[in-house]
């Protein structure tokens, strides 16, 4: 039934017609693009709106009218704050070529009706993640190193075929769909971050994503507010599993020895049936095992025993969890079929993300810029860095989120670790931080604003009080803003 035409006088149906003809012009000329039946079918929905006996076509998709391509789907998304409805008509504007709608709706071009928008977006990923000829899809998810393990896996399957990975944070309901939605034909990789904040959403983006490996970096005390415990971590995390030999057969899963959870995660793929598996971290039983680390303030250097044979790493970026970051990435292209001279080169290039201990030269030292995200278990690895490096230091940290009832405790435990490990200075931005200056001692401090403590760290360094510092800080303490006053006045 046409239902967005009941009413319309000949004319409005023409122009609708031409209206949706220039449209489809615009995309005939795409290298890749999809049917609006394919759509339909695959989210079993119903076709509202004009029809025409030539192919309706769309060459991609936004939940975001600000951001439509001519030729683009726009798919209308209810959340608690805004209802996508309301913005069709921009959409429209912008060039959409056909829309995606949970309630009837009058516009100019194709709608298809299901019952949830968010949740027919993802059985369209899926089932163009099907269609897609990669030769592998990797789901990487954990509490820490999620992204620079992401970015790591980018640059080593990058040396050896087309890839694609998630960008930026896009790594929820909405963005692992519209990353899948990205593969296209020529793509032989693709890696796909998972990250959660409640139970079962991973479960839900790794039975989109039927990955053929799945890496699970660790587990740690992050996001207790949707989880209750470190044991709820664990079992969400072990959840990315549950995608694996849903498409293809032989999928290996990728496990931490170190880690919480380890001895549930191999109960866990035991039961799912997964035969595949290898191991990285510390212990003697890791596959790809971690023997020795060394620094100095501009690379690390570790070895690592691949398979009983031993391989000499240097890389330009600090940090022993870098260097088990680096262990989890060759257990995953050794679960691909790399060898180790596809392997070493894009370890040996690997410069790390914004943000992300990132190093900037100080005039006797570095600024360590970590200032993406926190947690109690990466802070504790971004003060171990920071105390290996030459000379007096300072950590800057910005509060940590999502702690739940134990936030004040979490804050202190740290407090307490910095203390000891040797951090000259703490400085502490926001209120769920504001106990631990006390549970440092002296030479700590709370901050009302990040200009007041970029201020007091140019002061420590000009009198000449320290030598390095790391700002580091959860997504909503905004640390980057203590980053670029101390970047500005010490640039080279």
């Amino acid at each position: 039934m046409n239902k967005m035409q009941d009413g319309l006088t000949p004319q409005q149906q023409v122009n609708r017609m031409e209206q949706q003809l220039k449209v489809q012009e615009s995309i005939q000329d795409a290298a890749f693009s999809w049917e609006l039946t394919q759509l339909q079918e695959s989210v079993q929905g119903e076709w509202l709106g004009p029809c025409s006996e030539i192919p309706v076509r769309f060459g991609g998709v936004s939940t975001d009218s600000r951001n439509i391509k001519p030729g683009d789907l726009y798919a209308a998304i209810k959340g608690e704050r805004f209802d996508g409805h309301a913005f069709i008509e921009d959409a429209v504007k912008q060039g959409a070529a056909a829309v995606l709608v949970s309630e009837v709706v009058d516009c100019a071009v194709p709608a298809i009706l299901v019952e949830d928008t968010r949740l027919a977006l993802g059985q369209f990923a899926r089932w163009h993640r099907r269609q897609m000829p990669v030769k592998k899809l990797i789901a990487v998810t954990g509490s820490n190193g999620k992204t620079t393990t992401k970015a790591m896996l980018l640059n080593l399957f990058s040396n050896v075929g087309k890839t694609l990975a998630t960008e930026g944070n896009l790594n929820n309901d909405f963005g692992v769909p519209r990353t899948l939605l990205n593969l296209r034909p020529e793509h032989e990789f693709a890696i796909i971050e998972m990250g959660a904040n409640h139970r079962k959403e991973i479960e839900y983006l790794t039975l989109l994503a039927e990955p053929d490996i799945a890496l699970l970096n660790n587990a740690s005390g992050a996001h207790l507010e949707g989880f209750g415990s470190l044991q709820g971590v664990i079992e969400t995390k072990g959840e990315i599993f549950l995608g694996l030999n849903r498409l293809h057969g032989n999928g290996f899963a990728i496990l931490n020895t170190d880690s919480p959870g380890f001895d549930y995660w191999q109960a866990e793929i035991a039961r799912l049936g997964v035969e595949n598996s290898l191991c990285f971290g510390e212990a003697e039983s890791a596959d790809v095992r971690l023997l020795s680390y060394a620094a100095d303030s501009e690379t690390s250097r570790f070895e690592l025993s691949v398979k009983g044979q031993l391989q000499t790493v240097t890389m330009p970026l600090l940090g022993k969890h870098n260097a088990l970051n680096a262990a989890a990435c060759v257990a995953v292209c050794m679960a691909a079929g790399l060898e180790w001279p596809q392997i070493l080169p894009g370890l040996l290039s690997f410069g790390g993300v914004a943000g992300r201990l990132q190093k900037t030269r100080l005039p006797k030292g570095w600024l360590i810029d970590d200032s993406y995200n926190a947690n109690p278990a990466s802070v504790k690895a971004g003060i171990d860095t920071l105390v290996s490096l030459p000379g007096r230091c300072v950590l800057c940290l910005g509060a940590m989120g999502e702690l739940g009832a134990g936030s004040e405790a979490a804050h202190r435990e740290v407090a307490a670790y910095a203390r000891e490990k040797g951090v000259d200075y703490l400085l502490v931005y926001g209120e769920a931080a504001s106990a631990m200056p006390q549970a440092f001692g002296e030479q700590a401090a709370f901050y009302a604003s990040h200009e007041l403590m970029a201020a007091r760290v140019l002061q420590l360094l000009a009198e000449g009080q320290v030598d390095n510092v790391l700002v580091k800080g959860s997504r909503s303490a905004r640390m980057e803003k203590v980053v670029e006053p101390i970047k500005a006045a010490h640039a080279i």
